[in-house]
């Protein structure tokens, strides 16, 4: 979820700041327009993790202590987060229609973005969350708070009876990745497999019949990430899915800074053409109750706060969060900032220089 009011009410701005205008006040202007109410984009219900995935900087750069976050922690954080109204839904609707999916070169990614993420609670961060053994109590928490859930995980990790169990509770959208078309391929990208490639497609097919005969609200989502050229193995993959009663596309990759292929295709997806919106529009929570501005930080070292010591709203509108936005206008970042050095985004200085 992120602050949809911000990002509609923000375009006018946006569009001088991607012309590189001259904008005098600019901090103030984008300070006036952000809500003081703090949205969570990713809440990190584990980082506990059984694959080795190659772009992934969890596999050999993290290196925080593993556990599930405390469901006490949890449901503090889900207790201040409100859904958005009717009216604030249907604006943001006309939004997207008008501007946000105009000209996508990478739709359905864009749509994802842009439909689902805007409106549900993310409860992934740097880990699996069907690894987490209370997953299921934590997405009924969200449902009796009225708000929509998602998350993406491994298939490998498919036990039908938790899947019983996730699409009991409620849970909204499930995205599974499967980053190869094969054994070798799967097992290069993600380090690991079932006996066979076969095998995991077929847990995915079982668990789409399972949410289907009980009448179950989940949707299933498929992603293979975007490497390279090879376009076979995409449309392979995109044959294979598009009648199997899911919804399936093929995903830019990310974390570039980390892993990127010689015969690599460009980013297409709408946020390498805009500037990192997250500090205006949204937080995420790690599993420990830390507060980092963005949902690719994956060792907590841009901390603003933790929700053992403050609320949600007061981290959000705190000093540290004011010195992050002022660092993305100005370009005056520490040396070895997360920022600068672990993030494939375009920051708002950028633009303007």
């Amino acid at each position: 979820m992120f602050d949809i009011t911000y990002v509609r009410k923000s375009l006018d701005l946006k569009k001088k700041i991607l012309g590189g205008e001259d904008i005098p006040g600019l901090f103030e202007q984008l300070e006036n327009l952000r809500s003081k109410e703090a949205r969570v984009f990713q809440l990190e219900t584990t980082n506990a993790c059984n694959m080795t995935c190659v772009f992934c900087p969890r596999t050999e750069h993290m290196n925080r202590h593993i556990s599930h976050i405390e469901m006490a922690d949890f449901k503090a954080i889900i207790d201040q987060i409100n859904q958005f109204s009717e009216a604030e839904e249907s604006e943001w609707d006309k939004y997207v229609e008008d501007y946000g999916m105009k000209n996508s070169i990478a739709e359905e990614e864009d749509f994802f973005y842009y439909v689902i993420c805007s409106k549900t609670v993310i409860l992934h961060g740097f880990g699996d969350p069907l690894l987490d053994n209370e997953l299921a109590e934590r997405i009924e928490y969200c449902v009796s708070k009225n708000l929509k859930t998602y998350f993406s995980t491994n298939p490998v990790n498919i036990n039908m009876n938790v899947m019983e169990n996730l699409g009991k509770a409620g849970l909204s959208y499930i995205k599974f990745h499967l980053d190869g078309v094969d054994n070798p391929s799967q097992l290069y990208y993600r380090g690991r497999i079932d006996k066979s490639y076969e095998e995991t497609k077929d847990k995915i097919n079982a668990t789409v019949e399972l949410f289907k005969k009980k009448l179950y609200p989940t949707k299933v989502i498929l992603t293979k990430l975007k490497f390279n050229n090879n376009d076979n193995l995409d449309d392979e993959f995109l044959d294979y899915w598009k009648d199997k009663g899911v919804m399936v596309y093929i995903k830019n990759q990310h974390n570039r800074w980390l892993y990127e292929e010689e015969n690599a295709v460009t980013n297409n997806a709408e946020y390498m053409s805009r500037y990192c919106e997250f500090p205006w529009s949204s937080l995420s929570v790690l599993k420990g109750g830390e507060v980092v501005p963005c949902p690719l930080e994956f060792n907590g070292e841009l901390v603003m706060g933790n929700i053992k010591d403050g609320t949600l709203n007061e981290i959000w509108n705190g000093d540290k969060y004011t010195e992050l936005r002022k660092m993305h206008i100005t370009g005056k970042f520490p040396d070895n900032h997360f920022c600068t050095n672990k993030c494939d985004f375009h920051k708002v200085h950028e633009i303007l220089q």
